[in-house]
């Protein structure tokens, strides 16, 4: 009796709580991009205060775990944030990026002696990224953990975040959660995702599923900057565009233009898919050795025949990031440290603009406020890291 007035409380505490809704809630943005900026802020300051907002607690930050991934868990006491950490200069860390063939998304695999049973998808033809696959299987029993317990706490909203690499397994982790029984948990959860800069994660059927069961309800969102490269990684081709049977029956018979240049690159793309496919599957047999060195002996189900990753969410876009103008004497300096620096048409020397500074979190998280929170952007002390340029 006591164990149902339990659970009939829990119910009544998670009703009267719930507060996830679908569709695009700019309050939500600027938390979960403050809280992919946490784990920068800790590296740099030593803490996370500063861009945590005051409303949420962290409850849990998981130890390194795989390929150099880490998670972090926080709720406002309604709604709990899983955040992923992006990318790390550790060379495991890239590995992960680069391990790109693709694998089914729904099968098993093996690690160490280990079966994992997993579904990211329905669909058979779905395909997934070998990498970040493998990378949520090995955070799932620690992050389904932390999910019961803020269950035990009448919490089931919740949303899944992630900058770069970290956005690509909130996604996949959605995807995850999303395919698993009810029975895994003591609540039945509502999950919403946002995910910045994030490189794609599966082929076309697979995008086409997670779209239409999320991202056309209004729970899922993919955040880009269009001058930042990732999120057109690790290789995407629009096979609409390329030539058909009734393209050439159109250029025949007059019924639409021929453009040799065009024809010339949709002839590139299907000569080189075969040996792309090729390359990337042979690549990532290596990866898997280096990778079984990191984590164990990994068994992974047989790459499939398909390279051709397409985006997932629906996407919100922020204006380009403008480089600060900071002005530099350059008096005494060599020909190789002026490379890193520009002249303006008053002679003034400036300094160039980073690589992936289009990339980087802090400038997502001010783009962001100017977008969508003008007076919090107007409040900021830092529009920009010192350490980003």
């Amino acid at each position: 009796m006591r164990i149902l007035l339990t659970a009939l409380a829990l119910m009544i505490i998670n009703f009267h709580f719930a507060q996830l809704k679908p569709g695009f809630n700019t309050d939500e943005v600027t938390t979960t991009i403050a809280l992919c900026n946490s784990y920068n802020f800790t590296e740099q300051y030593g803490s996370a205060e500063a861009i945590v907002p005051d409303n949420y607690q962290r409850s849990y930050t998981s130890d390194i775990i795989g390929m150099d991934n880490k998670f972090e868990v926080y709720n406002n006491g309604t709604t709990g944030v899983i955040s992923f950490r992006g990318s790390t200069d550790k060379l495991i860390s890239w590995v992960e990026n680069f391990y790109s063939a693709m694998i089914p998304a729904k099968g098993s695999l093996k690690i160490e002696d280990k079966t994992y049973e997993y579904a990211f998808a329905k669909a058979d033809s779905s395909a997934v990224h070998a990498g970040y696959a493998l990378s949520v299987l090995l955070i799932s029993e620690k992050l389904k953990e932390q999910i019961n317990n803020l269950n035990d706490k009448g919490v089931s909203d919740f949303i899944i975040t992630g900058h770069s690499q970290g956005g690509a397994l909130a996604t996949m982790t959605r995807a995850y959660l999303e395919n698993l029984p009810e029975s895994e948990f003591a609540l039945k959860n509502n999950y919403k995702s946002y995910a910045y800069a994030q490189p794609m994660c599966g082929n076309k059927e697979f995008a086409q599923e997670y779209n239409q069961r999320f991202s056309e309800q209004g729970t899922s969102y993919s955040i880009i900057n269009p001058k930042d490269p990732v999120p057109n990684l690790p290789f995407n081709y629009e096979e609409d565009k390329l030539i058909t049977k009734d393209k050439i029956k159109g250029w025949l018979f007059g019924e639409a233009n021929f453009e040799p240049t065009k024809f010339g690159q949709d002839a590139l793309i299907r000569l080189m898919e075969g040996g792309l496919t090729k390359h990337i599957k042979n690549s990532n047999r290596l990866i898997s050795k280096i990778v079984s060195f990191q984590v164990g002996d990994v068994e992974l189900p047989e790459f499939v025949s398909d390279i051709n990753y397409f985006p997932t969410g629906e996407v919100k876009e922020l204006p380009t990031f403008k480089y600060p103008k900071i002005q530099v004497n350059v008096t005494g300096m060599t020909e190789d440290e002026l490379a890193d620096y520009e002249q303006d048409e008053d002679g003034s020397w400036y300094k160039k603009e980073k690589k992936f500074f289009q990339h980087k979190p802090y400038n997502y998280y001010v783009y962001v406020l100017k977008e969508w929170d003008p007076e919090a952007y107007n409040n900021l002390e830092m529009t920009y890291l010192e350490s980003d340029l």
